[in-house]
């Protein structure tokens, strides 16, 4: 595909997106399933709306599902959009502030950030 093409191709994704993403990559963990299991991950960016993810392969992620910015100190409800290899796109339907004791999230997620926090 010539450069030209593939800018414009680019431009055409940006524009569909609804909230701008942030790149870089971040801390994060993936809490999942029933029993609430945890996923060591990495943000590689980051929106209101979503976010793409680096994870362990294979791994089978269950509803819920939530994804721990702990560097922001927010946890976002989600589910999984879209997953190559090691590689997830999240879709989010809302977020916790975790800062705030009862922001209204599982426990279990204001506990986790808490500990980070302490290392």
């Amino acid at each position: 595909m010539p450069a030209a093409a593939m800018m414009q191709s680019e431009r055409a994704l940006r524009e569909r997106r609804v909230a701008p993403r942030r790149r870089g990559v971040l801390g994060g963990m993936i809490v999942h399933g029933p029993a609430f299991f945890t996923t060591t991950c990495s943000i590689l960016d980051i929106s209101l709306t979503g976010a793409r993810v680096r994870a362990p392969a294979g791994e089978s992620l269950g509803e819920p599902m939530y994804l721990i910015d702990f560097r922001h100190g927010l946890a976002f409800e989600a589910r999984v959009a879209w997953r190559r290899e090691d590689r997830l796109g999240l879709r989010f339907k809302t977020y916790f502030d975790l800062s705030k004791p009862d922001c209204g999230g599982p426990v279990l997620l204001h506990r986790l950030w808490i500990d980070r926090l302490s290392r």
